[in-house]
């Protein structure tokens, strides 16, 4: 890695969460609670919560797709696009608590704990990237609602950001290059110059390398799997080990 100028980060699941996605936390919370609760029942719930939320319809069938919020190609609501991170994560959980007949008392549990938590990541990783501002360009893309901008604003990290690229507001969502290229183009970087930073290896690893970007896995403490090492020039346990790998200015 060499003469690297920009740093482009995934949102969920990386800025508030080291290595582990949203998705992985609602159901960790719920299975160390009630461990008769399978993935599938837990994964259905969350599907048809996602699209209500986002879409007004939990009808509608689509294919998870790791590391996105929405079905590809799906527009989300106004709504959905001007809640706060509290308020989404509020809002999800109400959809996936009732479905799984959990009580209200947990799912508010659940959301302190959650947002406790991603406050910390986000506040601490703050910090950092103060460090990185002036040497580096620094950027988001989000496969998100439409408010990562607002949550952006909300911790504090636009100010440190040259471009922050939401799938639902230029309707195209990581892995696809384009919005990769959007970002690249935005920092005024080309992709040889610039290191994606993710937890997803389908969204975040195969949709950086494909875009000719330097990569960097954060696995943090989960066991994730990775189909092809050649998609992974860097991985992390925890995202600040990255400094160490940059080289020096």
């Amino acid at each position: 890695m060499k003469d690297i100028r920009a740093l482009i980060f995934d949102f969920g699941g990386t800025l508030d969460g080291n290595g582990t996605h949203w998705l992985e936390r609602a159901y960790q919370f719920i299975h160390q609670r009630h461990p008769e609760i399978t993935r599938e029942a837990f994964d259905e719930a969350d599907r048809a919560t996602i699209t209500e939320f986002a879409l007004g319809d939990s009808s509608i069938e689509w294919s998870y797709q790791d590391g996105s919020m929405l079905p590809v190609g799906a527009v989300a609501s106004e709504y959905a696009a001007r809640c706060t991170l509290r308020e989404t994560t509020d809002a999800i959980a109400v959809g996936i608590y009732k479905r799984l007949g959990l009580s209200e008392q947990m799912k508010d549990e659940y959301v302190d704990w959650f947002c406790a938590g991603a406050a910390e990541h986000l506040k601490n990783n703050r910090r950092w990237l103060e460090t990185l501002h002036a040497t580096y360009k620094l950027a988001v893309i989000s496969n998100n609602f439409g408010n990562t901008s607002g949550w952006c604003d909300e911790y504090e990290l636009t100010p440190l950001l040259g471009t922050i690229i939401d799938s639902t507001v230029l309707g195209i969502a990581k892995p696809d290059i384009r919005i990769f290229e959007a970002a690249l183009s935005e920092l005024g970087v080309s992709a040889a110059h610039a290191i994606y930073v993710g937890d997803s290896y389908s969204a975040d690893m195969v949709g950086g390398k494909n875009a000719g970007m330097w990569t960097a896995w954060l696995v943090g403490n989960q066991e994730k799997m990775c189909p092809d090492p050649a998609m992974v020039d860097v991985q992390l346990s925890h995202l600040h080990e990255l400094t160490g790998f940059l080289p020096s200015p």
